[in-house]
């Protein structure tokens, strides 16, 4: 896992760079696996292959596994796409998460050094 700061003046939060395993779900009949490219506490870009499946602002739920190690260890929650970067990925606005997720959001963070 490598992690580095970004610095785009046209965000509100810090965010850092965290290669770690990621999934979108969209309904309850499709996933897709990704990478996560770079994390903040409101939004994440995960790097995907294929994005034909999304629109702006559908709902999509996520999943980005925090450890490789233990794939248990994971931040989950519903969120928006905020983006959609053809050939590279998506960008997603969390707007649901359980307490126990945002904690260790919030953990994953603080081990970087921004939060």
């Amino acid at each position: 896992m490598s992690y580095s700061e970004g610095s785009n003046n046209l965000r509100r939060d810090s965010r850092v760079t965290a290669e770690l395993p990621a999934r979108i779900s969209i309904g309850s009949q499709l996933t897709l696996n990704g990478l996560l490219k770079d994390l903040s506490l409101k939004s994440a870009f995960i790097r995907v292959k294929n994005s034909v499946y999304v629109q702006l602002n559908d709902e999509v739920g996520f999943e980005i596994q925090c450890s490789i190690n233990d794939p248990q260890d994971v931040v989950v929650g519903m969120a928006r796409i905020s983006r959609i970067a053809g050939g590279e990925g998506l960008a997603i606005y969390f707007t649901k998460m359980e307490e126990i997720s945002l904690k260790r959001l919030k953990e994953l963070l603080k081990e970087t050094g921004i939060y």
